[in-house]
């Protein structure tokens, strides 16, 4: 049976970080350091059409509204035929990547990438929209119960998750985690002329390398994959 594309890049990825860390290369372990990896796996994985390969920092068409001054915004990995004659979209998959021990891995910048793959997912529905987050076991396992995946100010999470069970995030103005921490991603898009969804449903995969039970596995790495994305958009009046 063939493996899931999310579940199958967060088991080579994670592989690959502990082979390097045996090799004893964890010091050149960093967000840039993973575009090796990812682009093996994406490489690897069936086309829908000739000509397709992979691409790092790629401009796609819904991030990118016309009328809008400065430089392309990019997804950082994208499987597409890039052509002459073709719109950059109509991909087959699509990857946001963290590397949770950088400074720049903020809860506001990990939210900021999954509605951004929200918004390639409606426009671009066939696409596998994938985030990746790759690090230090222990610093993955704090991400993991913070916000944008584990709500603090209220008892039930209505933040991403981590199980595997497909949850539907809703973007709740009257929430006061969603207030407090999807604020920032949600103006800082607008700002772009980004139409921002009501909710999005996302699956996560487990971290791969899994942990031992004498916590001697040192990297791992994990995905989320987005499944769908409403129609309907938010008020952004409601996000002042």
């Amino acid at each position: 049976m063939q493996m899931n594309p999310a579940r199958r890049l967060a088991e080579a990825v994670g592989s690959w970080l502990h082979l390097e860390f045996c090799c004893y290369r964890a010091g050149l372990f960093s967000e840039a350091a993973l575009k090796a990896a990812v682009g093996q796996m994406l490489s690897s994985f069936p086309i829908s059409k000739n000509g397709v390969r992979v691409y790092s920092d790629f401009p796609h068409t819904a991030i990118n509204i016309k009328n809008t001054s400065g430089r392309k915004k990019e997804v950082d990995f994208a499987l597409t035929l890039k052509a002459k004659g073709h719109t950059n979209d109509n991909c087959d998959v699509l990857v946001e990547a963290k590397w949770a021990n950088s400074t720049h891995c903020t809860d506001e910048k990990i939210f900021t990438d999954f509605l951004r793959l929200a918004i390639m997912k409606r426009h671009d529905p066939d696409a596998t929209c994938i985030f990746l987050m790759a690090g230090t076991s222990n610093i993955l396992s704090k991400k993991l119960v913070q916000m944008p995946f584990q709500c603090r100010m209220i008892k039930k999470n209505t933040g991403i998750g981590k199980n595997s069970a497909v949850r539907k995030v809703s973007l709740d103005h009257l929430n006061v985690d969603h207030k407090i921490y999807f604020t920032n991603s949600i103006k800082s898009l607008h700002a772009s002329n980004l139409e921002i969804p009501t909710y999005f449903l996302v699956r996560a995969y487990d971290a791969h390398p899994i942990q031992s039970t004498s916590g001697t596995v040192d990297f791992q790495a994990r995905t989320w994959e987005i499944m769908d994305v409403s129609e309907k958009n938010i008020d952004i009046a409601n996000w002042p």
